[in-house]
């Protein structure tokens, strides 16, 4: 049986973070593939403006195609309205039926989850697998976490890279460099579409 992770997010835009997180929990878990899933509308951000579902998967195919272990799943995106980890998984489950299903997400989400559809149903489809980010310790992740549920999640402190796709955004929007922040397949991408830059600024 494999171990296939499950890495969904808004990746607007996808950077090394979230790569370093993936390849750091691939490593750590013994996970064969890390399947990287971009959310059509996350039912916590509704009504806030993302990049076009589009123009998102573009920047992260571009960003993962030298891994062979990282790949795109585009499944959310063929459904209209919010995104919910419970559809998700039961529909990964069908499809990934004699594997093992890990989802990778933040200790700040987790200390929410007793908001999301279902997380009783979530939790028994994979195994849940929460980061340690900046600022946020197990303990106070732990808070909020329904008691028949926390024992079902796995507490990981993770490696990673402080880096967010807000201060990318920002960097951009301000003229400023993001080389380092993004691999250079994502940087060109941006400037191609002009991407995150204020109106009237035309793609170079």
């Amino acid at each position: 049986m494999r171990k296939i992770g499950i890495f969904g997010g808004t990746f607007d835009p996808v950077h090394y973070g979230h790569l370093r997180i993936a390849e750091e929990a691939r490593e750590r878990f013994g996970l064969a593939h890390v399947l990287f899933v971009p959310n059509q509308v996350s039912p916590f951000k509704i009504g806030d403006t993302t990049t076009p579902a589009s123009l998102r998967v573009a920047l992260v195919r571009c960003a993962i195609e030298s891994n062979p272990h990282f790949s795109l799943w585009a499944g959310e995106l063929e459904r209209e309205g919010p995104s919910f980890t419970v559809e998700t998984l039961r529909r990964l489950a069908q499809e990934f039926p004699a594997d093992s299903l890990y989802f990778l997400t933040g200790t700040d989400a987790v200390r929410d989850i007793g908001k999301w559809r279902e997380p009783e149903a979530c939790v028994a489809l994979a195994q849940f697998v929460a980061f340690y980010r900046p600022g946020v310790t197990e303990s106070e992740a732990r808070v909020g976490v329904p008691d028949l549920i926390e024992p079902k999640i796995l507490f990981a402190e993770m490696n990673g890279l402080d880096i967010s796709s807000t201060e990318i955004r920002e960097r951009v929007a301000a003229g400023r460099s993001i080389r380092y922040l993004v691999p250079d397949p994502v940087v060109a991408l941006i400037e191609q579409q002009g991407l995150y830059r204020p109106a009237g600024h035309p793609p170079v």
